[in-house]
């Protein structure tokens, strides 16, 4: 009976001390891990940081690759952890008519960013805002009215009207980077066009013209991109 209550009691403090064992060693293998992880980062880190996922990005807009064909590339460049600048161009290849299609054939969009909220160290990454300006080749219907052969029943004629124009605009947005240094962002903005002018025009001999012209543009999607 007291042979079984001493092995009884000395397996117990086996236990007890393997428990202790185990606890210390967590304990201790997780101070260490806190300990790195709540390392502030220098300058020099951050510049690390930099250096290894890269202060330049390229993106291509897959939206309008799917839905138009259209491409639109665009080009960042990281200035700090608040901000960053680039350029977005928009080539649209459809052929189809301007008023059931986007009215830009081409674009050059420069931008600057401002980050904030989830915005890291290296930059380039969470909520932002943007402003930009858009230099704008656009093309839109034009209809003609003559009064003059059929009072009651004008004779229309339609044209494709071609015409530059410049938009200044914002956007808001969010962005993605992972540690291989690829990018993932959807933008959302719009901007007006300060040459549209009058819609609605008279011409000589008793006729008008109307255009469907547009007075807002659409900046914007879902982008992939690589920083290097």
């Amino acid at each position: 009976m007291k042979l079984n209550f001493v092995s009884r009691f000395q397996s117990q403090n086996v236990r007890y001390v393997l428990k202790l064992l185990i606890f210390f060693f967590f304990h201790h293998t997780f101070s260490q891990d806190v300990q790195q992880v709540e390392v502030l980062k220098n300058d020099n880190q951050v510049e690390k940081l930099f250096d290894e996922l890269g202060s330049s990005e390229l993106k291509l807009d897959v939206i309008d690759l799917l839905t138009q064909p259209a491409l639109n590339l665009g080009y960042e460049k990281i200035n700090d952890s608040y901000s960053s600048f680039g350029v977005d161009v928009f080539l649209n290849f459809n052929d189809n008519n301007a008023s059931s299609s986007w009215s830009e054939k081409f674009s050059l969009n420069p931008f600057y960013r401002f980050y904030f909220l989830n915005k890291t160290d290296f930059g380039g990454e969470g909520y932002f805002a943007e402003v930009f300006i858009k230099f704008s080749n656009i093309k839109f219907d034009r209809n003609i009215y003559n009064y003059d052969l059929f009072p009651n029943e004008p004779l229309v004629t339609n044209e494709e009207i071609s015409a530059w124009d410049i938009a200044p605009g914002i956007g808001v947005g969010r962005k993605w980077l992972n540690k291989k240094g690829w990018t993932f962002e959807y933008m959302l903005g719009v901007g007006r066009y300060l040459f549209t002018g009058s819609g609605n025009d008279d011409i000589p001999d008793g006729g008008s013209i109307s255009d469907n012209r547009p007075e807002a543009t659409f900046k914007g999607g879902i982008s992939i991109g690589k920083r290097f």
